[in-house]
């Protein structure tokens, strides 16, 4: 997995290297903390989200520009601490089931017992940026769409608050986000901005598989979801 991440980022690196022979090249690096959370598609609540992780972004972007307010941006992140809680509620009481089979086969739990998933990726962000002209030393801004590759590098839960404990066997290597944001520029210098934006992001593929014999479990879709208020500067 360690391999597929470093992959990936010496990918990016290199097209950001190929950007910035380009004039209309920008670089940066930002930091944003996020409120994170998981949905599921189970029916009658079989699954359900109950409660959010505070998690937190680091990363280096870049944008390259083909018209004046219009670039193409790429970039790498690293997340810490993505995911949330979810609650079992379709566990018959005399079942004790491995809600992480291959992960934590010896831990076996039956009611309605709540997960904290707590992931980390390494992310591969791409968008379309759109921005205004400069009002005083204000530039207001748009990306749509932000399509997101996401590689897991760690996956830790716990059950009902107790020791958390590895489920990287029971998750995604891969996820594929979709995402929209916006926000400002303020110009410090003619080649320097601050920028400070908030971004929604909600994940395509599914990141918990169950293997319980359970369809109510194991037939469903989980996926994460965040806010992040993102705050940068670019050069």
């Amino acid at each position: 997995m360690k391999k597929i991440a470093l992959t990936f980022s010496l990918a990016v690196f290199t097209l950001l290297s190929a950007f910035s022979q380009d004039e209309g090249f920008r670089f940066g690096f930002h930091a944003s903390p996020s409120i994170t959370w998981m949905s599921n598609n189970g029916d009658n609540n079989s699954i359900e989200s109950d409660g959010s992780n505070f998690a937190f972004k680091i990363g280096a972007i870049g944008e390259s520009y083909f018209r004046e307010n219009y670039a193409i941006k790429a970039g790498i992140s690293m997340t810490f601490g993505q995911g949330g809680s979810l609650l079992f509620n379709s566990i018959p009481d005399s079942t004790n089931v491995a809600l992480f089979s291959d992960s934590q086969p010896d831990l076996r739990t039956n009611g309605t017992p709540k997960v904290k998933f707590k992931y980390q990726y390494i992310e591969i962000p791409f968008a379309l940026k759109m921005r205004t002209n400069e009002m005083g030393l204000f530039r207001y801004y748009a990306e749509i769409p932000v399509l997101t590759l996401g590689i897991n590098v760690s996956a830790r839960g716990d059950i009902d608050g107790g020791d958390d404990f590895r489920i990287g066997k029971d998750t995604g290597i891969f996820q594929i986000s979709w995402g929209l944001g916006g926000g400002a520029e303020y110009a410090i210098s003619e080649t320097t901005s601050i920028t400070a934006g908030i971004f929604f992001q909600s994940g395509m593929a599914n990141t918990y598989f169950g293997k319980t014999d359970l369809d109510s479990i194991d037939k469903t879709k989980t996926i994460v979801n965040g806010i992040d208020i993102r705050i940068g500067v670019m050069f």
